[in-house]
């Protein structure tokens, strides 16, 4: 549904004195088993696993809101603080030199301070917001122990997936089906392998680019997105009968990369380096990207600011600071030309940036990464001090295995979803795990 934006006046507010939050491989078109896909009658999961994906963050207060009738209770107390017929904006706050959660109704009425979490739940078929972002499921708050508030969608696996697919791959049309389906599987082999590894954060994953892209309800032109995750339920990607790190990115550039040279993970038989080059041998399934080659250019001034914006969140600093920058090299890449360590050399020290942080060393102010570690630098060198900085590169994203740009140029090519996840995640079966 489209969740309304207005906001009506039929809340009600209860202020309590107590403590009171088969077979694999069935498409929209009828029953049939995609290639690749492994049919099983051992399932992993009973039921639907529901996820615990972190949506917002703030140091005091967090704005949330509903359609039709909902309750906001707190967790493990089903007993109402507040019962709301309508469209509303209400707050749940920390108040200075609090360690409770209060609730604070549209005329700024308190409610009494609860320990929480707290919970905000549909109590028809009507969606809850946070933030103003609308949401399947519930959505929780909770009070961290640095005092700051983490909101919470608690939401059934399947319709978390319905607003990722949505947000990850967007509308590439109908031609781009089998790539839908792909990125459908991939996101639920990821979400299911973090189940319960953010335990001390209170949730399962992020709902940002930290994990995936998550935007929450999908619009009706998502409807795509949503058959693609239908069409793929329950199914994952198992590599000797465990899940895999299924990670994907935008844009390879030409060839992925292995995952023990972009992050601090181990070697992985289904982590490697394949190419995105077609079979005739003429150009590259992700070259409609516009990202597939691309140039960014640093003046002396630029790259001293982003040089000493960056560096100190990756290594270790002298009380002298950053210094002047002299010199950027590239010490070592990889056979596919993405680049493993970069040293930078400035009045204060030489200093070794390796892998993915290399991305976070040239970003921009607001934090935008560049664009990937595929490049070659050509430095511009004057008064024995780098003048300008280009690095002329390839690809977006951290190139570990699925390019989405790919997937979908080969789907629009006839390849189904099952070849697509096996070229790009070589040896693993999709199975269905519930």
């Amino acid at each position: 549904m489209t969740a309304r934006s207005g906001r009506a006046s039929g809340g009600r507010f209860f202020l309590l004195t107590s403590v009171l939050s088969c077979v694999v491989g069935i498409d929209c078109g009828g029953a049939r088993t995609a290639p690749g896909v492994v049919e099983t009658q051992q399932l992993w999961f009973a039921g639907e696993p529901t996820l615990h994906v972190g949506i917002a963050w703030s140091d005091s207060v967090l704005e949330i809101g509903g359609t039709g009738r909902w309750w906001i209770h707190e967790e493990g107390n089903l007993a109402p603080i507040a019962a709301i017929d309508g469209d509303e904006s209400w707050r749940v706050i920390r108040l200075p030199f609090e360690s409770a959660l209060r609730v604070m109704r549209p005329d700024g009425h308190l409610s009494e301070p609860h320990a929480g979490p707290l919970s905000v739940d549909p109590r028809g078929p009507d969606p809850v917001s946070l933030e103003g972002q609308w949401f399947p499921g519930s959505v929780q708050v909770q009070l961290r122990p640095d005092g700051t508030l983490t909101g919470i969608n608690v939401v059934p696996i399947e319709e978390y997936l319905e607003g990722v697919v949505a947000k990850e791959l967007g509308q590439p049309g109908p031609d781009a089906f089998e790539a839908l389906r792909a990125q459908a599987v991939a996101a639920r082999t990821y979400a299911l392998k973090r189940m319960g590894s953010r335990a001390d954060l209170g949730f399962d994953v992020y709902g940002t680019v930290l994990d995936q892209a998550y935007k929450g309800l999908p619009d009706a032109a998502d409807s795509l997105a949503v058959r693609a995750v239908e069409a793929t339920r329950g199914e994952a990607l198992l590599y000797n009968g465990a899940l895999i790190d299924a990670y994907y990115h935008s844009t390879c550039g030409g060839h992925t990369a292995r995952v023990e040279l972009v992050f601090d993970d181990p070697p992985a038989p289904y982590l490697v380096s394949v190419s995105d080059r077609h079979p005739d041998g003429e150009g590259f399934w992700c070259q409609g990207s516009k990202y597939f080659r691309w140039t960014a250019t640093f003046d002396a001034a630029e790259l001293e600011e982003t040089i000493a914006r960056s560096l100190p969140q990756l290594v270790p600093i002298p009380p002298a600071g950053t210094g002047a920058v002299r010199d950027v090299e590239i010490l070592n890449t990889t056979p596919e030309g993405r680049v493993v360590t970069v040293a930078v050399t400035t009045t204060t020290g030489r200093y070794l940036i390796s892998e993915n942080d290399i991305r976070t060393l040239f970003a921009d102010g607001e934090g935008r990464l560049l664009r990937s570690t595929m490049f070659l630098a050509r430095p511009v060198y004057s008064g024995g001090r780098v003048a300008e900085l280009t690095l002329v590169g390839g690809g977006w994203g951290h190139g570990v295995e699925m390019c989405q740009v790919g997937a979908m140029a080969r789907a629009r090519a006839g390849q189904g979803y099952g070849e697509v996840l096996g070229w790009y995640y070589p040896g693993t079966t999709i199975t269905r795990l519930y």
